[in-house]
């Protein structure tokens, strides 16, 4: 019985991986879509390419450049794979939320960066 259940979570760990692979493209072609509403909608699907372009972050913009392309085509499978690898120990529904708060905390970081140059202290 134990071994079973081994196979169905691989098969599940797995399956979160090449469902990650396979989001990349869908999620490239939205952030061609949603460009034109705006740095908002990039926020929200990409935060952490908004973070490495963000002017508070002072990275030089060839690098920037280089890394918000590199950030595009791995961020959800980086996602895949955290959540794989945290499904085994704490369950398929604890792996997906971890993923999806590690999204969010970047949406907030990038939603901080944007709006930290209007702040006056």
């Amino acid at each position: 019985m134990a071994k079973s259940k081994r196979d169905s979570i691989t098969g599940l760990q797995w399956g979160l991986v090449v469902l990650s692979i396979v989001a990349t493209p869908v999620a490239i072609h939205a952030a061609s879509v949603l460009a034109l509403s705006g740095p908002t909608g990039l926020m929200l699907l990409y935060p952490f390419v908004q973070i490495v372009k963000s002017p508070g972050m002072n990275v030089p913009a060839d690098m920037a450049n280089t890394t918000a392309q590199w950030i595009m085509y791995l961020q959800f499978p980086l996602y895949g794979v955290v959540a794989a690898k945290l499904m085994r120990p704490l369950g398929a529904t604890i792996a997906v939320s971890v993923a999806a708060a590690l999204h969010c905390v970047g949406i907030g970081i990038a939603y901080l960066l944007a709006h930290a140059q209007n702040l006056r202290f």
